[in-house]
């Protein structure tokens, strides 16, 4: 059995992946050998994403930033879950 994949980059460029699965011995030995062709796959898919991650968040010089911006949304997030929700009103175009 084998599994295969196609990762295609923002170049347009396919890079193809294949991991061949041998079943394992005993009962589920299919399944087993799926499983682990399933992890070999996604260590290949991550071994060619890594370095475009770490391009592109080497790119962004307000990083730092927006995580504390992030963060303080969430405190003013909980504390409006405390108090009961605001009330709207609907306003009539003329």
């Amino acid at each position: 059995m084998e599994l295969q994949a196609q990762l295609t980059g923002r170049d347009g460029q396919k890079r193809p992946l294949r991991v061949r699965c041998q079943p394992e011995a005993g009962a589920g030995g299919e399944l087993r050998g799926l499983l682990r062709g399933l992890s070999q796959l996604q260590e290949q898919v991550s071994a060619l994403l890594a370095p475009l991650v770490e391009q592109e968040s080497g790119g962004l010089a307000g990083a730092g930033p927006a995580e504390e911006d992030d963060e303080e949304n969430n405190t003013d997030v909980k504390t409006c879950v405390d108090g009961p929700p605001l009330k709207r009103t609907k306003s009539q175009h003329s």
